[in-house]
């Protein structure tokens, strides 16, 4: 039987149940991750792509999907994952595994088992593969940059600092045609993220535009998602209170613990400020219920502290988002930041074995490698289809990473034409060399098309951090294949 996770029968379940999964019954555990979300600082698509094959009988004869791949797990235990698979990887116990093994000649599904391997694309008519279909995604993501103002120095950071910020009537115009596009292009959520600089400099008008943002909702019948993009130096109890209450996620950074964020992330005099941070999350924002998305940026200099940064947000019991440092215009002199293969990958992993130790039970894949998502998806983010920046001063961006090039025209009218027509190039996955053949294609889509182009000259063409998806992606399946074992026995 395939086991959706959180819909999940327990063990003791299984046995007692004779149409359950007993040892010698075949069995699989997969997980959903429609619905599951990690707040990074871009903007992952959501449902925009889906797969067809051709329409199956009863006679169809069906076949392993090709470039599935395939780990053990543990001894009786092995994990799968077709690069067609809807979601997260399937853990099939050795009955499972054995009747899938089978269909490496062709043959008609016949038993229950079958069908659950066919659901999670393990299995594929003989005669006709999977095809990529793309749809408009549910959630339109609009970045608001408040303001340019920041209490810290980040050697990594792309904002030109001053004291220029959004103004209401600019964000209320902002919204306004936000909720618009959304409402024309049949969108059914909104997803606003307040950010910087530090935003919470300014949360009086952050709040003014939540207001606003509900009342267009409502209006518009969208569902309405917001997040706050924080440093997390800054929040007071009243800011934790209100956070609460409005049921706003919010999203620190830490790129450490102690003096390895401190190197990353001071104080624009050149104090520390992860301290100040550790007050912030277990003095103020935990005891109010608070719980922030943790984002650490993985740069040359902190890779060998990623492992303490996971182990503080587990700690807490904090969702983590593992994410890679990008060079931009303000920091290109900074050779230090610039990933070294060698050295993210052995920081990752130590940052994996973290993990392991302290296994969530919460779904956490799409937070453990860079831009990489669960849910199968062609296009690495929404640049050009689901996604747009509007700069304090009002105008759209395709991409944060773009504030200093914004498109000609401002607020007015239909804004996805503005962001579709940009210079980034935001190709799909199957149409980059390099990326075609490749079993984790629908996952990593190639990796963040600004990197690509900042490296190669080219948007048609993989990551140049393609081996370190490529080495670290199965450890990460690993990990989930064990969290989908530890719930599946609670």
């Amino acid at each position: 039987m395939v086991l959706h996770i959180p819909v999940l029968l327990t063990q003791n379940q299984l046995e007692q149940d004779d149409d359950c999964a007993c040892p010698d019954k075949a069995f699989v555990l997969a997980f959903d991750y429609a619905n599951t979300e990690v707040d990074t600082d871009c903007a992952c698509p959501d449902k925009g792509w889906g797969l067809t094959t051709a329409e199956a009988n009863g006679r169809t004869p069906f076949t392993t999907t090709p470039h599935t791949h395939s780990q053990p797990l543990t001894a009786v235990h092995t994990l799968l994952y077709s690069p067609y698979a809807p979601g997260g990887p399937s853990v099939l116990n050795q009955a499972a595994y054995a009747r899938w093994q089978t269909f490496g000649r062709a043959q008609s599904l016949q038993e229950e088992i079958d069908f659950q391997l066919a659901e999670q694309a393990l299995l594929q008519p003989a005669n006709a593969g999977f095809r990529a279909q793309y749809r408009t995604p549910e959630t339109l993501t609009a970045w608001l940059h408040i303001t340019n103002a920041c209490n810290l120095d980040c050697p990594y950071c792309y904002v030109r600092k001053s004291s220029a910020r959004m103004d209401e009537a600019t964000g209320l115009k902002a919204l306004a045609h936000i909720f618009d596009t959304a409402h024309r292009h049949g969108f059914r959520r909104v997803k606003l993220k307040y950010a910087g600089g530090e935003a919470t400099l300014h949360l009086k008008l952050v709040r003014r535009l939540h207001d606003a943002a509900l009342e267009l909702a409502a209006s518009h019948n969208l569902a309405l998602r917001e997040v706050v993009l924080s440093n997390g130096v800054h929040l007071r109890q009243d800011d934790a209170d209100w956070l609460a209450a409005s049921g706003i996620k919010l999203m620190v950074s830490l790129d450490g613990v102690g003096e390895v964020h401190d190197r990353q992330r001071p104080y624009r005099n050149g104090d520390p400020s992860f301290a100040h941070l550790e007050h912030t999350v277990d003095h103020i924002l935990l005891p109010r219920g608070v719980k922030p998305d943790v984002t650490i940026t993985l740069t040359r200099l902190n890779a060998g502290g990623a492992a303490e940064a996971v182990r503080w947000a587990l700690a807490r019991d904090l969702p983590v988002s593992l994410n890679f440092y990008r060079q931009n215009i303000l920091s290109a002199s900074r050779q230090e930041l610039e990933l070294e293969e060698q050295a993210i990958i052995d920081g990752m992993l130590a940052a994996y074995a973290e993990f392991e130790v302290n296994l969530p039970a919460r779904p956490f894949l799409n937070g453990l490698l860079d831009r990489v998502q669960a849910e199968a998806h062609a296009h690495t983010c929404g640049v050009q289809h689901s996604y747009l920046v509007v700069t304090h001063e009002g105008r759209i961006a395709q991409c944060q990473m773009h504030l200093d090039q914004p498109a000609p025209a401002t607020l007015t009218g239909d804004l996805l034409p503005l962001v579709a027509a940009g210079p980034i190039q935001n190709l799909a996955v199957d149409d980059k060399e390099g990326c075609r053949s490749c079993e984790f294609r629908y996952r990593c889509t190639g990796g963040c098309p600004l990197e690509t182009f900042r490296a190669t000259g080219r948007w048609d063409v993989q990551s140049p951090h393609c081996r370190i998806y490529k080495t670290l992606f199965p450890h990460a399946l690993r990990l989930e294949g064990l969290r989908l074992l530890k719930i599946s026995e609670q």
